[in-house]
């Protein structure tokens, strides 16, 4: 989809460009010479029409996509209540208290996401950096429990879902002869 997305975006501007140049030119009294008489063709006339369709469309598009545009949720309603709201800092600060436990790992940050049509559920992506190469699994599972649980604390209702990254050591050893 970007790549169709791209294409698009690469022919709004071309045909941006044609129309605003060929306009300009025709106010400003600029002699087009050789374009001018291929805009007299019968494919020149489809030609620029087609450019001026296609800004247009292109226009309205983005037009459309900025009034359409939905605010980011950051809060989450538990248990579906509208009254009650717990922010995505809170949940994610909870989280990456939860997450270490008594493992040797280090919590490089945590995203959240708000979901559910009633605003109620949580998905949370935490990035650790483990300091041990065997047992990740068990380490994860035991990671996304602690986190899970603490943040169904804090909202007092399940609706967390954790999801455990563990990104690669970004340490290194410098050695300096001496």
């Amino acid at each position: 989809m970007r790549a169709f997305r791209k294409v698009l975006a690469v022919l709004f501007l071309m045909a941006g460009i044609v129309v605003c140049g060929v306009f300009a030119a025709e106010r400003t009294g600029v002699p087009l010479g050789h374009i001018d008489r291929v805009l007299d063709t019968p494919a020149g006339h489809v030609a620029s029409l087609a450019c001026a369709a296609i800004a247009g469309l292109g226009i309205l598009v983005v037009a459309i996509m900025t009034l359409a545009e939905r605010p980011e949720i950051t809060c989450v309603h538990p248990a579906g209540n509208p009254d009650i709201e717990v922010s995505l800092t809170a949940l994610a600060s909870a989280a990456r208290r939860a997450a270490p436990g008594e493992d040797d790992v280090l919590i490089e940050s945590v995203e959240g996401r708000v979901a559910g049509k009633g605003r109620d559920e949580v998905r949370l992506t935490v990035e650790a950096i483990a300091f041990t190469d065997q047992g990740l699994d068990a380490l994860a599972q035991r990671m996304q429990h602690r986190v899970e649980t603490a943040c169904e604390a804090l909202l007092g209702t399940p609706g967390v879902v954790a999801r455990i990254r563990f990104l690669p050591s970004k340490t290194t050893i410098v050695t300096k002869e001496v």
